[in-house]
């Protein structure tokens, strides 16, 4: 017996796709306008902030096709539909974004040791064209947030804003006060702050495909309330993960002291609304048993 109910992210708005198709072209500008940039002023913190571009573009190429992907329809193969496609997607995308963070890291570290001759004035002229398009970029993505697909990819555009700020003011510096480590030192923030956004999404992703309950999801107050609604005499072999980004399951067996089909039946259908209303369960397979015929294992975590 199960319940079936529908979130937000199966509404699929139909200008999601173009509005990651839209990002996307603007971070090939930025990209190739800071690889052009930093190359003719010499600007490490340019070409860092391209690399960073770059991995942003490919991200949301990933972020689209997963996004196409995770939108076909639930076949013989894959029963429970391609919804995770974008939790993958994200996967793909943050693990590059370590490789990205501690490459810029190394080349801080070399910079500082020998710093380069800078062109301040490059840095804040395509810097201003990078902070313009990122700009939009993430505004682009700020409407979409609810998966973690799109959400890792705003992130990552707001991130680029910033960094693109650093750029700015390192170039400002460089030429008022001809400081030549400035720039290697905003690579290394960079690349720091790339790495902690980073661990903090990527530990989404993979609580997701380990099929985790939520975060903050409170089991305690749901054994509680399961165990304290009329005709119920005990729960176990209890279950709570998301099949996917915004949904939540569960599966249980029902200890329950209704004899009579129909009154059964009722409950289970009050136990299902319940786990609607309180705790965002959509998916919601019981089991329900009589209670005086329950003679297996009574654990509340166990093998179904």
């Amino acid at each position: 017996m199960h319940a079936h109910g529908h979130t937000e992210q199966s509404k699929n708005p139909g200008g999601k796709g173009k509005r990651l198709l839209g990002a996307l072209a603007l971070n090939v500008g930025i990209t190739v306008a800071q690889i052009v940039g930093g190359l003719v002023s010499g600007s490490l913190s340019l070409l860092a902030d391209a690399a960073h571009n770059a991995s942003d573009a490919a991200s949301l190429g990933i972020s689209y096709a997963a996004w196409r992907i995770s939108k076909r329809k639930p076949d013989r193969r894959r029963t429970f539909g391609y919804a995770r496609a974008e939790t993958v997607g994200a996967l793909i995308n943050l693990t590059t974004l370590f490789v990205i963070a501690i490459y810029l890291a190394y080349e801080a570290v070399s910079r500082l040791l020998d710093p380069p001759q800078v062109g301040g004035w490059t840095m804040v002229i395509v810097g201003a064209i990078a902070f313009v398009e990122d700009a939009i970029s993430a505004w682009l993505l700020w409407k979409d947030r609810g998966s973690l697909n799109i959400k890792s990819a705003f992130l990552h555009m707001f991130a680029d804003t910033l960094a693109t700020v650093g750029v700015i003011v390192g170039g400002v510096l460089i030429l008022l006060y001809d400081i030549a480590w400035v720039d290697p030192l905003i690579t290394a923030a960079i690349s720091v702050y790339i790495f902690i956004h980073a661990w903090h999404e990527i530990r989404k992703a993979i609580a997701v495909l380990m099929e985790s309950a939520p975060k903050d999801f409170d089991y305690e107050r749901l054994e509680a309330e399961l165990r304290g609604m009329e005709g119920v005499k005990d729960v176990h072999h209890l279950h709570v993960w998301q099949p996917d980004e915004g949904r939540i399951a569960l599966e249980a067996h029902v200890a329950v002291t209704e004899s009579d089909l129909a009154a059964a039946d009722a409950l289970r259908r009050r136990i299902q609304q319940r786990l609607r209303e309180s705790f965002g369960v959509e998916h919601a397979t019981l089991q329900l048993e009589p209670a005086d015929a329950t003679r297996h294992d009574r654990s509340l975590v166990g093998q179904g």
